[in-house]
């Protein structure tokens, strides 16, 4: 076989490789629907912003709550006493606000809702242990109720509020960051009854105090699990139509 020859067989494969006119007219009407699709993606905030903007709400919340329910917690501590409660729930909301954050973009890190919970849930305890006294437990329950009750109803929309911000980014797994927000809004609740509540026994703290950070993070992880599953539901049923 001559060059020429191979050349000639080379340029028809070129040219059978082409293709037709229809071809064509399908390929250019394809790329016309996917662009028209194409949005500009929104930049996300770098998380030390949305971290920032979590201690805001945890801050704003419970000292707006604490005022219009009155601020008789704070003036009942000592100063020994209301820094060590009050440094320990600013360190523990930052981790709170910061695992809310990471969760909001994808290969961030570690996950940390469990740690900050875990934290919140273990270290306050001991604090309330260490600067209080008191382990009587008359009219326990009765005056144990109205402060779970007032540190949830804290609680609760903060959550809403944190849900809303969380929104914002791009939370792959939902458990994880509702453990997040959920201690951060129980944190929130705390915080409150820290600022309001004038019973400094020991166990009364240690207990219905402590109560509103574990109640709120369990119910921010079961609420998230149930995310998780509607999440993968609705993909297993997209899969599925696509497929038939």
């Amino acid at each position: 076989m001559k060059p020429e020859d191979i050349d000639d067989l080379l340029a028809r494969a070129a040219r059978d490789a082409q293709p037709s006119e229809s071809e064509r007219a399908a390929i250019r009407r394809a790329q016309s629907t996917l662009i028209a699709d194409l949005r500009p993606v929104r930049a996300i905030a770098p998380i030390w912003v949305f971290t920032l903007g979590l201690m805001a709400v945890f801050a704003g919340i419970a000292i707006a709550a604490a005022s219009g329910l009155g601020l008789h917690g704070v003036h009942a501590l000592n100063p020994v006493q209301r820094v060590a409660i009050f440094s320990a729930l600013l360190a523990a909301g930052w981790l709170a606000a910061a695992a809310c954050a990471r969760a909001m973009r994808p290969a961030a890190g570690s996950r940390l809702g469990l740690l900050a919970l875990a934290l919140a849930s273990g270290a306050f305890p001991v604090i309330f242990a260490l600067i209080f006294r008191g382990y009587g437990t008359l009219n326990f329950v009765h005056e144990g109720i109205p402060c779970l009750v007032a540190g949830m109803a804290v609680a609760v929309p903060t959550g809403v509020v944190i849900a809303f911000i969380l929104r914002r980014g791009f939370v792959m797994e939902w458990a994880s960051t509702g453990t997040a927000a959920g201690a951060l809004a129980g944190l929130t609740g705390l915080a409150m009854l820290e600022l309001h509540c004038p019973n400094l026994k020991a166990i009364h703290v240690m207990v219905w105090h402590v109560a509103v950070v574990v109640t709120s993070g369990a119910l921010g992880r079961a609420i998230g699990r149930i995310s998780d599953a509607s999440r993968a539901a609705r993909t297993a049923l997209t899969v599925g139509n696509r497929a038939h």
